[in-house]
């Protein structure tokens, strides 16, 4: 007769990716490392069977050219465990991740003032070519 292991007790993740707003590097799908071992993420919410009876280390990451936006936790046993990951909106912002509902993203504001500056300098270059091609047809 053969002894063969007990089966180790198993919990659901529940991990919720949030979309980066107006950001054009959305098309970057995140990933998550459990206990090390990457697995793809999509943009929304997805389960991940973890260990039930040990702490599980969770990272979440964007990688690209260069990988950025990392936020790690450690889910504890006993717990429910509900994550909610929030990239940033660039790789000079920290991304965040915690209970759903308490992580924000970093940096929206300089997506903002950027998109702000082409709008403001497109519109005067152009305002400008027209102001300069009425002149030039007046004479």
């Amino acid at each position: 007769m053969t002894n063969l292991p007990a089966p180790v007790p198993t919990r659901t993740l529940t991990l919720h990716a949030r979309k980066q707003p107006l950001v054009g590097a959305s098309w970057v799908a995140p990933v998550v490392l459990l206990d090390g071992h990457r697995f793809p993420l999509r943009w929304g919410t997805q389960n991940f069977t973890i260990p039930a009876d040990r702490p599980v280390h969770v990272q979440c990451e964007m990688p690209w050219i260069f990988t950025y936006g990392r936020a790690a936790a450690i889910v504890q046993p006993g717990n429910i465990p509900e994550l909610e990951y929030s990239p940033p909106s660039s790789r000079w912002f920290a991304a965040e991740i915690g209970a759903p509902g308490t992580t924000k993203t970093r940096g929206t504001w300089l997506v903002w003032l950027l998109l702000g500056l082409v709008v403001f300098f497109a519109g005067g270059s152009i305002l400008l070519s027209m102001v300069s091609l009425g002149l030039s047809l007046s004479n």
